[in-house]
C-alpha cells in the first residue's frame, strides 16, 4: 500500500474541505502483465521504495523503464533502457513525477504501454496511455499491478474523455462528469475492497484512459462543474450509475442489481407525450412492437438514430468503442455458440445440448432479469438452470458479451425439433440504469443543459457543490 491512504467511502452528508486523492487500478493482476514498460517525458522523476533511499532519475538511459516481477513473483525490480537494475527486491515501487511547471494538457504524463481497455468484453484491446501524477507498482502472484494515484478532478477529466469524445457538447460533458463524480463517492461498497485500490480503469467501474484524449472543452467542462455531485432525497451522494444506451426506456436498479439504489428508477427517455410512452413498461405482450414497430422510423427517443444518427456516432464515442447499432440490434447464435458460452461463461459445465429458453422476468425497460435455460447434460438428463441478473444473461449467452439483456429470443429448429440456432433482436447497450450516455448526448444536442439532463435520469436528486 502507499503512504497515502485511499480515499474512503464517506457518508453523503459530509462536505469535504478539499479535493480528494483517488487510487485507480490501471493494470490488474488478472491482466497477466509480468512486466510494465513506461516512458518518461523528462528528468526529475523520483522513485520511492519503502525501506530504501529515494532515487531521482535523469539522463537518456532512464527515459524508458521496465518494472517487472522477480524473486518468484513476490518482488519487483526496476530496469533502465540499457538493462541496468536501478531498484532490486522491492515490495512496492512508486514513480513520482516532478511538480509540473504549467497546467496539464493532452498527452501529458508518463507513457505506459499495453494497458487493457474493455476488460472482459468482446472488443477488449491493448492501448498505450499517458498517465499523470503518481504510479505505484505492486507484485501479485508473478504479475505486476499498477495503481494511478491522482486528484479526483484530474481523474474525472480522463473519465469523460474516455467515455465520450471531444465532439460532444460541453453540457453533456458536464452531465457525464457530475454523474461520474457522484458514482465514485456514492457507492455504499467500493467495487474492489480487497485490492490496493478501490476503483479500476475499466467498464466495471468507470472508463479512465489518462490524458491522451484530453481537450480544452473537457478541461473547461470539469472546471465549470468542479466539486458538484448529485444528492439523494435522503441526503446522501447518489450512486449515479450509467450506461451507453437505454434503447428508449431506462431500467430500475432493483431489476439490474437486485437492490434499491436511490434515484435510479426507470424513466422514458423521450420528450413528454412521445409514442414510446405506450411501451412503458415493456412486457412480453408489447415487446415485438417495441423492438420492431413502425413507430421506430419516426421515434423521438433521445438515444435513437433520429436524434443521434448512427452514421455520425463515431464523432461522439470513446476512443476504444466500436461503432454499431446500439438503439436496436440483431445477433445470431448457433447451438455451438450457446454451448461454448454457457459452458465457459454461464457455469453449466455439464451442458451438452441447449433445448430451449424461457424468459421468466423482465424489468420495465424490457431487460431480462431471469432466464430459464433448458438443456441436456452429458448423462442425457434434461435440466433447467435459471440465469439471474441482466449481467449474467449477457455474459452467459455470448462469448462476446451481449450489448444488453433487452432482447427477444427466436428459436430456429431442425425438422426433428432440435434447436439449431437462435436469433436475438435487442435494444440498447449496457444495463440501462441511470444516465443514458447516448440519450444524454441527444438531449445536449437538442439544447438541454447538464442540470436538466441529470435531473431527468436521476429521480428526486439535487445538485450540490461539496468542495471548491
Amino acid at each position: 500500500m502507499s503512504s497515502s491512504a485511499p480515499f474512503p467511502i464517506v457518508d453523503g452528508k459530509y462536505t469535504m474541505e478539499r479535493e480528494p486523492i483517488v487510487r485507480i487500478g490501471v493494470i490488474l493482476e488478472e491482466d497477466g502483465a509480468s512486466g510494465v514498460d513506461v516512458e518518461l517525458p523528462g528528468d526529475g522523476y523520483t522513485v520511492d521504495v519503502p525501506g530504501q533511499a529515494s532515487l531521482t532519475l535523469s539522463g537518456e538511459s532512464t527515459a524508458a523503464l521496465r518494472i517487472q516481477s522477480t524473486s518468484g513473483g513476490t518482488r519487483l525490480q526496476l530496469l533502465s533502457r540499457d538493462g541496468r537494475v536501478l531498484v532490486a527486491d522491492a515490495l512496492t515501487i512508486r514513480l513520482v513525477p516532478p511538480v509540473p511547471s504549467r497546467p496539464l494538457g493532452a498527452g501529458d504524463g508518463t507513457l505506459v504501454r499495453d494497458i487493457i481497455a474493455g476488460r472482459g468484453f468482446h472488443w477488449a484491446k491493448k492501448i498505450d496511455q499517458t498517465l499523470t501524477h503518481t504510479l505505484e507498482f505492486i507484485p501479485a502472484n508473478g504479475n505486476v499491478v499498477m495503481v494511478n494515484e491522482l486528484p479526483l478532478e484530474t481523474y474525472l477529466t480522463g473519465v469523460i474523455t474516455g467515455e465520450m469524445s471531444n465532439e460532444c457538447p460541453i453540457e453533456y460533458m458536464k452531465a457525464q462528469a457530475v454523474a461520474a463524480r457522484s458514482w465514485l463517492l456514492g457507492q455504499p461498497v467500493p467495487p474492489h475492497p480487497d485490492r490496493p485500490f478501490l476503483w479500476c480503469n475499466d467498464d466495471c467501474c468507470q472508463r479512465y484512459q489518462g490524458t491522451g484524449g484530453w481537450n480544452e472543452l473537457a478541461i473547461r467542462a470539469i472546471d465549470q462543474c468542479r466539486g458538484e455531485v448529485l444528492i439523494t432525497p435522503s441526503g446522501h451522494y447518489c450512486d449515479a450509475r450509467y450506461s451507453k444506451s437505454t434503447g428508449g426506456i431506462s431500467e430500475d436498479s432493483e431489476s439490474v442489481w437486485g437492490v434499491h439504489i436511490e434515484g435510479l428508477s426507470s424513466v422514458i427517455d423521450a420528450p413528454a407525450g412521445s409514442p414510446i410512452e405506450k411501451f412503458f413498461p415493456v412486457t412480453e405482450a408489447n415487446l415485438d412492437e417495441y423492438l420492431d414497430g413502425e413507430w421506430l422510423k419516426t421515434t423521438d427517443a433521445f438515444a435513437s438514430p433520429n436524434v443521434v444518427p448512427e452514421a455520425t456516432i463515431t464523432r461522439y464515442l470513446g476512443r476504444v468503442d466500436e461503432v454499431g447499432e446500439y438503439f436496436r440490434w440483431d445477433l445470431e447464435l448457433t447451438q455451438a455458440n450457446l454451448v461454448e458460452s454457457l459452458t465457459k461463461r454461464g457455469g453449466l459445465t455439464d451442458l451438452v445440448e441447449v433445448l430451449d429458453f424461457k424468459v421468466t422476468q423482465r424489468g420495465r425497460s424490457g431487460r431480462i432479469s431471469l432466464l430459464d435455460v433448458r438443456y441436456r447434460d452429458r448423462n442425457g438428463a434434461e435440466k433447467t438452470h435459471t440465469i439471474r441478473r441482466e449481467y449474467y444473461v449477457r455474459a452467459g449467452l455470448s462469448m462476446k458479451f451481449l450489448y444488453s439483456s433487452a432482447f427477444r429470443i427466436t428459436p430456429h429448429r431442425s425438422a426433428d425439433g432440435r434447436l439449431e440456432k437462435v436469433t436475438l433482436r435487442g435494444a440498447g447497450w449496457g444495463h440501462g440504469a441511470g444516465l443514458c450516455q447516448i440519450g444524454g448526448l441527444g438531449r445536449a444536442l437538442k439544447g438541454q443543459d447538464y442540470r436538466t439532463i441529470l435531473l431527468h435520469y436521476y429521480i428526486g436528486v439535487r445538485l450540490e457543490r461539496i468542495y471548491k
